[in-house]
């Protein structure tokens, strides 16, 4: 399956979740004939998208130490250069009825729960719940792309901004004088 047929699809569905393979394949350059070749249904494609995204997060994961103290930056730094392919998780609905993919989900979500856990009291809240700081990481990292994509801010920059955020909150008393 090719990189530009992943990331194209991968567009037009999330410009429009109703897009058709006609659709898809129109933007991808390719005869609709071999999209459905390798896609015979529109929820084949959305699965295949969605499976090539947690194939993403996974080689990225592997590469992060999540016993080490600066784990939260590492991945936060390395799922932001992920983008739109992994942000097609979530913004596309109805992933979490394939039960596959869900419990693919929930076994991704893991480690990152144990680390915010382990995190709790030092640098993160224990006050809250750590699924509740973990689906904040989250929007932090959908906003990031959505910025990113939009122009408003520089991919470099996006970490800080979600670190920023999941770490200090946007309350003033969180800031510091950078000047």
């Amino acid at each position: 399956m090719s990189v530009h047929l992943l990331q194209t699809a991968t567009s037009v569905l999330l410009k429009d979740p109703t897009a058709s393979l006609g659709d898809v394949a129109r933007a991808a350059g390719v005869g609709r004939t071999t999209l459905h070749k390798r896609f015979p249904t529109r929820t084949a494609l959305v699965r295949a998208l969605a499976s090539d995204a947690l194939d993403l997060i996974d080689s990225v994961a592997c590469h992060v130490d999540f016993d080490s103290d600066d784990a939260l930056e590492d991945l936060i730094t390395r799922l932001v250069t992920l983008g739109p392919r992994v942000e097609f998780l979530l913004r596309f609905p109805g992933l979490d009825r394939d039960e596959e993919l869900a419990a693919r989900i929930r076994g991704m979500d893991r480690p990152v729960l144990d680390l915010i856990t382990r995190l709790q009291g030092t640098r993160l809240r224990r006050d809250l719940p750590a699924w509740w700081i973990l689906n904040t990481l989250y929007a932090g990292l959908f906003n990031a792309w959505e910025a990113i994509s939009d122009g408003r801010i520089a991919p470099l920059d996006a970490p800080r901004f979600v670190l920023t955020t999941v770490f200090e909150g946007v309350n003033s008393a969180g800031a510091t004088d950078r000047t």
